[in-house]
């Protein structure tokens, strides 16, 4: 009875750590089927108070037509983008808006602030990146793939009226 017991543990130890090595992990590719030519961001400001964000524009060649693009990470966003292809060649542009309302009731009776927003807590995304690094999620035949893209050039701040 007892060998029964421990062989049932052991055999669903092992089954666990079967399970945790089959984890699928994120590897960044290092050749692509498509050359990055173009790599730039800015922030701009908008016309109304408390709006601001980020714009990242990737430009790009590639000869294969089974080819997608879904998302970029970027500064702790991630990016929703919709890709312009033409020809060989490919635009992507992802953009980030936030608008921030000041409008805090601060009073020293706790009551009194009823009615004020908790901060919302920020995403974090799955990559380490530094602040002019980006991750690129490109599919291929159905199949995600990662790229990470250094050094994109900021460009100067945009001032909406």
């Amino acid at each position: 009875m007892k060998f029964t017991q421990n062989a049932v543990k052991y055999l669903l130890v092992v089954i666990i750590l079967f399970s945790l090595t089959k984890c699928k992990t994120q590897i960044v590719e290092k050749k692509t089927p498509f050359k990055i030519t173009e790599k730039t961001y800015f922030y701009f400001v908008g016309g109304k108070k408390g709006t601001s964000g980020t714009t990242i524009k990737i430009v790009g060649n590639t000869n294969t037509l089974n080819l997608g693009f879904t998302t970029i990470f970027f500064q702790n966003h991630e990016y929703k983008i919709i890709p312009e292809f033409s020809a060989e060649k490919f635009i992507l542009i992802g953009s980030n808006t936030e608008i921030r309302k000041n409008n805090f009731k601060m009073q020293q009776d706790a009551a009194g602030e009823y009615g004020n927003e908790a901060p919302k807590l920020e995403k974090k995304i799955p990559f380490d990146l530094e602040k002019n690094e980006a991750v690129l999620v490109y599919r291929v035949n159905g199949e995600d793939f990662y790229y990470k893209i250094t050094e994109i050039k900021q460009l100067k701040t945009v001032y909406y009226p």
